[in-house]
């Protein structure tokens, strides 16, 4: 073993804060690591592996690293070999389903044809779904949504009498969680909860083999631990052993995957389950601006469930790249068209090389990402967008457009001449170019379908003069798309709301168009944006310029400038979140949004959404 002095000091630790030197020299039995934001935790995790291998001399290949990406496992698998070089490439870096995986594979010869993804697993859900005679509101969406609940359920050791899907019946999704486990059992499939849960097995009915994986990991460090779902927890307490060398580094205040399963409560457990555990608090943020560090804190005291902890500054006042007087820009805006006006005036005083627009919403990113095309902004995306333009209301809002524009297309005409329902036979339509004459021959004894057509051929005439948000307007409400949408959502069992807030998210970017000529143009340069960004997202690399995401994507980043859109009651906390622990996390994820900024934050809300009054968050005053 080196003497201590070279142990502490001889391999660049004598730069680290006296918390970071603790944890970084910890060495056996368990720790907790409480790492605020912009805390040095990756630092701290990589250096004391430096420690472990070089001045306890311990045998990398013992030593287990888990984090909950392979970007993160990457990342950290890098830095240790930077640190140590080759020394460094023993040491197993992985997730959490990787790692287990290859303990499953080496017991059960299990291969990845075992292992189910999202898309099939989304393709087996609908056929349960369907044979079950089950309607599904926005298939995908809820498909999505009930992969997350089975996640949970299988995660929390099955769905109790109290469990409510948010999406289906109760009594339903019982059925649905049976009928999922058995199918997939007839199939040979796994899921990434069930190598959780056969991993669990495995160890606790075969001592021997959990045995031989404790003698192989005698030091487990785990990253991201709030992110943690109890069957993982369980999982590491397990396989750490009698040693109990588990050295885990999280936030509370930063878990916001509840909806992935995630349970902050673990790192409350573990006090619990380890009393002997050395306890460290890495409580500097050096990434962020004494202003914001303030800012952030006082919104995220107001959590009751949550470890007590006081963030302080690591770094002094900043003013780049701004050059503003504060830190903290806290601002009300009328609409959105004020709020991106006022972020173009930003952009054009100065460079946004390393600056990101974090939003609450998948919705929202297409909203933005459409407006900075329109305003000539360019920016980097790592979610993908969905293209609002690919939705069938837009679809037929575009398909009524360009009828009222003198476009007789019979295959546009077929898509919306029954939307609402106007009793029109395709058989009227014997051409590939629409005629009134023809249609009103075909029904000559129907007198309400021929009052229908008038009415409908008179609409697109008045359509023509007008310009596209009226445009919208009128379809919507004066030739009764809305009425047609309120029909579809019961007959189909969609949800109504959330297809009329489709609908005037569609008439809102209408607003910026003179005519539908430049709107479609635009809409088609935007489509193409968007096709591109898909084929080089994951490339951009940081400081390359503007970044836009979710709040959720933007985790574990760190930017110069950080705006925030739309901090607003609704969006903010979201609508769906009720529960006190829903609110909870939601604060969360404002928390760790605002502590993405290094040097500049801004947190904008508007008053009015698309006609509507709305209030600022509740966490901002």
């Amino acid at each position: 073993m080196l003497p201590e002095n070279e142990l502490l000091y001889g391999s660049g630790l004598s730069s680290l804060s006296p918390s970071q030197l603790k944890a970084v020299t910890h060495f056996r039995g368990p720790c907790e690591v409480i790492a605020g934001p912009g805390s040095g935790k990756t630092m701290v995790i990589t250096y004391r592996l430096q420690q472990l291998i070089s001045a306890h001399l311990i045998d990398p290949s013992n030593i287990l690293t888990l984090t909950f990406t392979r970007a993160a496992a990457s990342e950290m698998a890098g830095r240790a070999s930077k640190l140590m070089g080759d020394r460094a490439s023993a040491v197993t870096f992985g997730t959490f389903h990787s790692v287990f995986l290859k303990i499953l594979r080496h017991t059960y010869r299990f291969t990845s044809d075992n292992i189910i993804d999202t898309r099939k697993q989304k393709e087996l859900l609908k056929e349960i779904t369907e044979s079950m005679k089950i309607e599904l509101r926005d298939r995908n969406r809820t498909l999505s949504g009930l992969i997350n609940e089975i996640s949970r359920v299988k995660c929390s050791s099955g769905p109790g009498e109290s469990f409510d899907s948010a999406y289906i019946d109760g009594t339903l999704f019982h059925e649905l969680f049976d009928r999922y486990k058995k199918r997939m059992k007839d199939l040979k499939l796994i899921d990434f909860d069930d190598m959780m849960l056969l991993s669990l097995d495995l160890f606790k009915e075969r001592p021997e083999t959990l045995k031989k994986w404790q003698d192989k990991f005698k030091f487990i460090q785990v990253d991201e631990f709030q992110d943690l779902d109890r069957v993982q927890y369980e999982l590491i307490k397990l396989l750490s052993g009698e040693d109990r060398n588990l050295f885990t580094v999280g936030d509370d205040d930063q878990s916001i995957y509840g909806f992935r399963g995630a349970d902050p409560r673990v790192m409350m457990s573990f006090r619990e389950d380890h009393p002997e555990a050395e306890l460290i608090f890495l409580s500097e943020n050096f990434r962020s601006d004494p202003e914001i560090v303030g800012a952030a804190g006082k919104v995220i005291s107001a959590n009751q469930f949550r470890i007590d902890k006081n963030i302080i500054p690591g770094r002094e006042l900043s003013r780049e790249p701004s050059g503003e007087d504060t830190a903290v820009d806290l601002r009300g805006f009328k609409d959105r068209e004020e709020e991106i006006t006022a972020f173009k005036e930003i952009s054009d005083r100065h460079s946004l090389k390393n600056a990101a627009i974090l939003l609450r919403t998948n919705e929202l990113l297409s909203y933005y990402a459409e407006k900075l095309s329109i305003l000539n902004i360019s920016f980097n995306c790592r979610d993908r967008i969905k293209n609002i333009y690919d939705h069938f209301i837009a679809v037929d809002i575009f398909a009524i457009l360009a009828l009222s524009n003198g476009d007789r297309s019979r295959s546009l005409f077929l898509t919306v001449m029954n939307r609402p329902f106007r009793g029109i036979s395709r058989n009227a339509l014997p051409f590939e170019k629409v005629s009134m004459e023809d249609i009103l021959r075909f029904h000559e004894k129907d007198l309400r379908t021929i009052a229908e057509v008038r009415r409908f051929f008179r609409d697109l005439s008045l359509l023509s003069k007008m310009k596209p948000f009226a445009a919208v307007h009128y379809i919507l409400k004066g030739m009764g798309y809305e009425r047609f949408l309120k029909n579809l959502a019961q007959e189909k069992g969609l949800d109504l709301e959330e297809l009329l807030r489709t609908a005037e998210e569609i008439k809102q970017r209408a607003a910026s168009f003179r005519s539908f000529a430049a709107w479609k143009e635009k809409a088609e340069d935007y489509s193409r944006e968007l096709q591109r960004m898909d084929s080089k997202r994951g490339n951009s690399k940081e400081g390359a310029g503007l970044e836009l995401m979710t709040m959720h994507a933007g985790k574990g980043l760190e930017f110069d400038e950080v705006f925030l859109f739309d901090v607003n009651e609704g969006i903010i906390p979201y609508h769906k979140a009720v529960l006190p622990m829903e609110i909870e996390e939601e604060r969360r994820l404002l928390y760790t949004a605002m502590t993405r900024a290094r040097n500049r934050l801004h947190i904008w809300h508007i008053r009015d959404n698309t006609g509507k009054k709305t209030e600022p968050s509740r966490f901002i005053i």
